[in-house]
């Protein structure tokens, strides 16, 4: 394809002249062919990309397509309920509500309900009174020897690193499972004061970089992790 390239280079830059040697309005052409030929001469002469280089000009083609192919396949191939792990119909619902927008589609749904492993919920038809029903649900952590068990809610906030969020948001994170009564999982960038300042209780998790309780060289320091382990609000 690279000599064609150059064949097609010398012809077309050959007879433009030509043509413009009898009619030189004609040398305008060059407007258009020039920067065509310098492109695929460059292409031609790089060295980071094969097909680019075996095909010039036409080789661009390709990184163009891969670039367009996922806008062609979301506006026009997938369907609404297509596409891990948030397709359209679940986006639009998180849109409609965030504006205010009417978030009800009457009379059935798009998703196949007797597809295998479809999941719902069914109205009870023995439902309980709401009185009776105990809305603080937990479970003991620790036996009869632990000197400080925990009463865990059997919903928390699960592990987002400081490093990951932003002050305001360990702040909001936190906060929120001291008002609810619940626990918030500290993630892999240890212990932050923004996590303490809230006072809602912590699940410290310590990763493979022992973050927050590691010495200079890299490695577990039992000191350090016994002394933030003691801190009321880890649990």
């Amino acid at each position: 394809m690279r000599r064609q390239f150059l064949l097609f280079a010398l012809l077309t830059v050959g007879g433009t002249a030509a043509v413009g040697y009898y009619w030189p309005p004609a040398l305008w052409a060059y407007m258009l062919i020039a920067p065509i030929v310098l492109l695929g001469l460059y292409d031609m002469l790089q060295t980071k990309q094969t097909i680019v280089r075996n095909f010039p000009i036409l080789g661009r083609g390709r990184y163009i397509m891969e670039d367009l192919r996922p806008k062609i396949y979301q506006y026009f191939i997938e369907s609404d309920v297509d596409d891990t792990p948030i397709n359209r119909l679940a986006r639009n619902l998180v849109y409609q509500r965030a504006k205010c927008d009417l978030d009800t589609i009457p009379f059935g749904t798009e998703f196949d309900v007797y597809k295998a492993g479809y999941e719902w919920l069914n109205h009870s038809m023995g439902a309980h009174a709401p009185h009776s029903i105990d809305r603080n649900l937990r479970v003991l952590v620790g036996g009869p020897d632990c000197l400080k068990p925990y009463d865990a809610s059997i919903l928390n906030i699960s592990a987002m690193s400081f490093c990951a969020l932003s002050r305001q948001a360990i702040l909001s994170l936190n906060g929120g499972a001291k008002i609810g009564g619940f626990a918030h999982n500290t993630g892999e960038g240890s212990i932050s004061p923004y996590h303490l300042e809230p006072g809602g209780d912590l699940i410290w998790q310590v990763g493979t970089g022992y973050f927050g309780c590691r010495k200079s060289d890299g490695s577990f320091c039992p000191e350090t992790f016994a002394e933030t382990a003691q801190i009321d609000a880890v649990k």
